[in-house]
């Protein structure tokens, strides 16, 4: 508790002097100065509680100078603070949370089940990331007690143990639509995320934010990439790129949404409209709607349309286009250690500059794989034994699984050593496109984007061929004027 919180007498009539008034009311209470308003939210209007009354905010104070102080303060953010914003602001923090009000914890397990527009698997990766990463720093605090230095400083911890930036964003927006929802509830008097200085995506060193540059593959990088695969992943691998589906779109796709062409609509095409959802319980998944709920039909052409309705003869329409080994759901984490990252790895390493070999020659050596630096997957001393005069056992010889060649042989396709995932083929498609003059709002369209916002935030440095084309548009105006 505040060391001054119970120096004055109990509220009475006289206690609301000036409450409901402009200015915050003071009066002195025998030997001590009382200062009283009524909170009002960022829209001037009082903050009333369940039963619609509007609760008086009082402090009390041993001195006048220190009343002052506290309606100085009350007054300059407009009574939207409350008693407790006051003590903290003039006092310092409470050790023991007196203000009364609910945890950020305890707030976010009341909040988190009300939302109606998420997933189960959503929801449950929401649980994970407050409790992992919001949670430590700021739960444990009243939410009527955070400020906005409070959510700078919590930024600016995840970003000294070497969070991204976009995950950063990711954290700070369900941190923010928490204490969002809090305001609307009248818990809080503002939301402290909305007076930081912090943008999206943006680092702390510089002025306009990091610009989003994704990967992509050129036409000649993505023919070696796909020969790196073995041929019965080249149809799957053909269909992402050439329609830009999420690795859970494609993988829910079944024959039933794929569009013969017929002589009143010549071209195919295929109906994205569903995609895998996870339940928040393990792997398990279900078949729901598209991210965003954006269903969307994407033209093929008829080569792509031949290949897929080859492959899917005698299937049923609800049947997959792209199942696993069983006929259910192609699993993500078995293609990406099993298929994925071994092709990838491969046509970045160079057959006359390999990446260097984990173990060397040494004369005499011998003893554990981990007294030469030999570690397990989870990161632990290897124990296996390394044969004679070698510094590795037999399986930590070789290149490390991951290395790449650094080396500027031009067969070897540049990805920078980064693990980038299939949706790689993803942006190659939008980069295409792009490349083509295909317009922005029509490929925003394709890939299922919100909104032309998030494709130029993701794309935008793809519209600079726009440029000639515009200078072209005016050249051919002036052109008809003379």
């Amino acid at each position: 508790m505040h060391a001054l919180e119970d120096l004055g007498a109990p509220m009475g009539g006289a206690g609301v002097k000036g409450a409901g008034e402009r200015v915050a009311g003071i009066e002195k209470r025998g030997d001590s100065w009382r200062v009283n308003w009524r909170r009002k939210g960022r829209d001037g209007k009082l903050v009333r509680d369940s039963s619609g009354k509007a609760p008086v905010q009082s402090t009390t104070w041993p001195s006048e100078e220190l009343a002052l102080r506290a309606r100085d303060i009350a007054e300059g953010h407009h009574h939207e603070w409350t008693a407790a914003q006051v003590y903290e602001a003039i006092l310092g923090p409470s050790d023991d949370h007196s203000s009364g009000a609910l945890t950020l914890s305890q707030w976010f397990e009341e909040f988190l089940p009300s939302k109606t527009r998420i997933t189960q698997g959503t929801r449950a990766g929401y649980a994970q990331q407050f409790r992992d990463h919001i949670a430590p720093t700021l739960g444990d605090k009243p939410i009527d007690l955070i400020t906005a230095v409070d959510v700078g400083k919590w930024i600016n911890k995840r970003r000294e143990a070497g969070v991204r930036n976009t995950t950063i964003t990711r954290e700070f927006t369900l941190l923010s639509q928490t204490l969002k929802a809090a305001l609307k509830q009248g818990l809080i008097p503002r939301n402290p995320c909305v007076e930081t200085d912090f943008v999206r995506d943006q680092k702390e060193d510089d002025d306009v934010g990091e610009e989003r540059r994704e990967k992509y593959l050129t036409r000649d990088e993505y023919e070696r990439v796909r020969a790196a695969f073995h041929p019965r992943w080249h149809l799957l691998l053909d269909f992402f790129v050439e329609t830009g589906a999420r690795w859970s779109e494609a993988t829910a796709l079944t024959v039933g949404h794929l569009i013969a062409p017929v002589p009143e609509r010549s071209e195919a095409s295929v109906r994205i409209w569903q995609a895998w959802k996870r339940t928040g319980k393990g792997d398990e998944a279900f078949i729901g709607v598209t991210k965003g709920r954006r269903k969307r039909t994407v033209p093929i052409d008829e080569e792509l349309y031949v290949r897929l309705a080859e492959a899917t003869k005698g299937k049923g329409k609800t049947d997959l286009v792209f199942p696993g080994q069983n006929g259910d759901r192609l699993h993500y984490s078995n293609f990406w250690n099993r298929v994925w990252v071994p092709a990838l790895v491969g046509v970045q390493r160079c057959p006359e500059h390999p990446p260097p070999r984990r173990e060397e020659h040494v004369a005499g050596a011998s003893g554990r794989c981990g007294d030469f630096g030999g570690r397990t997957d989870k990161g632990t001393p290897c124990g296996a034994r390394v044969p004679t005069g070698f510094t590795r056992c037999t399986g930590h010889q070789g290149p490390d699984p991951s290395a790449v060649s650094t080396c500027d042989c031009p067969e070897v396709v540049r990805l920078d050593g980064e693990p980038y995932g299939p949706h790689l083929l993803r942006h190659s498609f939008a980069s295409w496109m792009f490349d083509e003059g295909v317009p922005q709002l029509v490929i925003s369209r394709l890939l299922g984007h919100s909104s032309t916002r998030v494709t130029d935030e993701t794309y935008g440095h793809r519209l600079q061929t726009s440029d000639e084309t515009v200078r072209e548009a005016l050249q051919r105006v002036k052109a008809k004027r003379k």
